[in-house]
């Protein structure tokens, strides 16, 4: 398998730290104008890297390339699963509108 463009190896070893996985995610999310959940997702696993998210989390890389294409969409459960490497979980909350 090749590596992406976006690999960044030295990152990559800092980011097997649970901790600093973590703090890198939320950053990325927490500008107002920060990414989306799925584009936070994309960005650090292109910067982990395929083989080694897919050992972190362990999900296929197949599917995970897959994610990255596109051509796959976790359910909620699911995205526990890629979420799991930052030590985080999704949380639906549903409220009164308005």
């Amino acid at each position: 398998m090749h590596r992406s463009k976006s690999y960044d190896q030295e990152l990559s070893k800092e980011l097997q730290s649970p901790k600093a996985a973590q703090i890198f995610f939320l950053t990325l999310m927490e500008d107002p104008e920060g990414m989306s959940l799925d584009e936070a997702l994309k960005h650090s696993i292109q910067r982990i890297g395929i083989i080694e998210f897919s050992k972190m989390s362990g999900i296929p890389s197949p599917n995970i390339v897959e994610f990255l294409n596109g051509k796959r969409h976790p359910k909620p459960d699911t995205l526990d699963i890629y979420l799991r490497p930052f030590r985080l979980k999704t949380k639906i909350i549903v409220e009164v509108a308005s």
